[in-house]
């Protein structure tokens, strides 16, 4: 494994971390949203730095995937916001019981 490697693969997993803090200790919705978006940009990362045309592949498929969960979680967002008045996910547990 040569050193640009190493490098690549720690950033990755640096990146992968960062979005795991911003997950677990946000309260809002939309900064989970973000921080779910920064882990799979960490592990696209990973992918491309192991190379081959089928990493890439792998990668764009990743980024489609993103995207829609994006969409997903953005659009529940909006529907948390008119139910709650807040995009506290204290609010989000409320609304469990």
């Amino acid at each position: 494994m040569g050193l640009a490697l190493a490098n690549y693969l720690m950033f990755a997993v640096m990146i992968l971390f960062l979005g795991m803090y911003c997950v677990l200790t946000k309260k809002s919705l939309i900064k989970s949203a973000i921080g779910i978006s920064i882990m799979v940009k960490g592990a696209s990362l990973s992918f491309l730095a192991a190379g081959g045309a089928t990493a890439q592949v792998v990668v764009v498929l990743i980024i489609v995937i993103d995207a829609i969960v994006a969409a997903i979680l953005l659009s529940l967002a909006v529907n948390v916001y008119r139910r709650t008045g807040s995009l506290s996910i204290e609010e989000l547990r409320k609304l469990w019981g």
